[in-house]
């Protein structure tokens, strides 16, 4: 192993001549030294200079990418691979600018229903009247809505007047925050606590103690979703 690497220290690379002569080339274009290029690049002081003076015989690509940043160039060019000093955008790699645009998920619109006051209770209404569009590249589930926090009942987690994001056929957790719907259609959103068969637990976090709502007046439980979430 040890024997290898001297030999690939010590033999020079095939492109070597090219390599000197187009860095040679580069420094003059920058109006830089070989010291200036290379401390520049964070190579040291003497880079350039070495492989200029016959000192490196077999430089790397790394090292020269970080030297071609400096002298506005390709390490290709270095090497001989392209013709000019820096490929221009259009032509830079086909390939990769089409996995970037396949990987890009479209921005999908959903409903989006600005709330007003609650009503005593703390549930409300989403009404049509009120209702908007919303667009985010995180959404690609189209029974998604959206909707504007109404009270500081779910502060600090959710706050008056920002907007939250629901996917009804997303699976509710526990401890999970979601949007309960009664059976008159108005909703509310709450911390999940717990689900049994008479009864559904749950919290708001700016007030002390539970609260138990009956089975029998809750129609769904319609999960929001975090942040982090793809929807």
């Amino acid at each position: 192993m040890k024997a290898r690497a001297e030999e690939k220290r010590t033999k020079a690379h095939p492109a070597l001549e090219t390599i000197k002569a187009r860095i040679a080339e580069r420094l003059e274009a920058a109006g830089l030294s070989g010291r200036e290029a290379s401390v520049r690049a964070k190579l040291g002081l003497t880079y350039a200079n070495d492989i200029l003076g016959g000192r490196s015989l077999n430089p790397t690509r790394e090292t020269l990418a970080k030297l071609g940043a400096v002298l506005d160039t390709d390490a290709d060019y270095f090497f001989g691979a392209q013709e000019t000093p820096r490929l221009p955008p259009s032509n830079l790699a086909p390939a990769r600018s089409q996995v970037i645009a396949e990987t890009l998920i479209p921005a999908a619109t959903i409903p989006l229903f600005q709330i007003g006051l609650t009503d005593p209770d703390g549930f409300f209404r989403l009404n049509e009247d009120r209702r908007s569009n919303y667009s985010s590249p995180l959404i690609s589930n189209r029974d998604a809505f959206a909707l504007t926090v109404p009270d500081d009942c779910m502060a600090p987690r959710y706050r008056i007047g920002e907007v939250v994001v629901v996917s009804p056929s997303k699976p509710v957790v526990y401890g999970g925050f979601a949007l309960i719907r009664q059976t008159d259609d108005r909703v509310a959103i709450r911390q999940i606590v717990t689900i049994s068969t008479d009864k559904i637990t749950v919290r708001c976090l700016n007030v002390e103690g539970d609260i138990d709502i009956p089975r029998s007046q809750v129609k769904s439980l319609e999960r929001i979703i975090g942040s982090c979430e793809l929807v």
